[in-house]
């Protein structure tokens, strides 16, 4: 049965699909990145979805002392059509299905209002002038942001109380992580003297 994940409990291992390749294993992604930062939104095709997943490419560099990944309730063969292989610096995890969406309870709002913030009605408003169109009626999937480390443990969790309550950019994930001290100073310094 699905329930609302926590800090301190362990993400199960599983394989995901990328546009570009299928059946990649989340175990090596965290061996990889960790602490990595994982961002569940809504479909790639959502404004909202696409103007985020735009600001975390152009501040990846921000982000020096862990990974991230973005999940997207989209599918990736479709992706892979429209989508340039090196289009994003991080991986899009393709979960059509919402499996992952289900086994961590993240919730979905049946209306538009009880799922805007202002930042959200203001995306929504350019994308209709350039002709967004949102079917009536339609739930509107809650973001979720964790922290993980190498094992899949949850170091942190925050359940998004509006489409656009997730990390602004990537360097708000460098400065959680650095808040969270979830990163070495000697790692840290190490990396800053390597920037310089």
């Amino acid at each position: 049965m699905a329930a609302k994940i926590k800090t301190g409990d362990k993400l199960p291992m599983f394989l995901y699909d990328t546009p570009y390749r299928a059946q990649n294993r989340f175990r090596d992604l965290l061996a990889a990145q960790a602490p990595l930062v994982l961002v569940f939104m809504a479909n790639f095709g959502n404004p909202v979805t696409r103007t985020f997943a735009s600001r975390y490419a152009e501040t990846f560099d921000k982000l020096y002392s862990g990974g991230f990944a973005m999940v997207v309730r989209s599918r990736a063969d479709k992706l892979a059509g429209s989508l340039a292989q090196d289009a994003l610096p991080f991986p899009l995890m393709c979960d059509a299905d919402g499996v992952l969406y289900e086994l961590l309870d993240i919730p979905t709002r049946s209306s538009a209002w009880m799922a805007y913030s202002l930042e959200a009605l203001q995306i929504f408003r350019q994308a209709k002038k350039q002709g967004y169109h949102t079917a009536k009626g339609k739930e509107q999937q809650m973001p979720l942001t964790l922290i993980l480390d190498k094992n899949g443990k949850v170091l942190f969790c925050h359940y998004g109380t509006s489409m656009t309550d997730v990390p602004r950019d990537c360097e708000a994930m460098q400065n959680l992580l650095d808040e969270l001290e979830l990163i070495p100073d000697s790692f840290e310094k190490a990396v800053l003297a390597v920037q310089k």
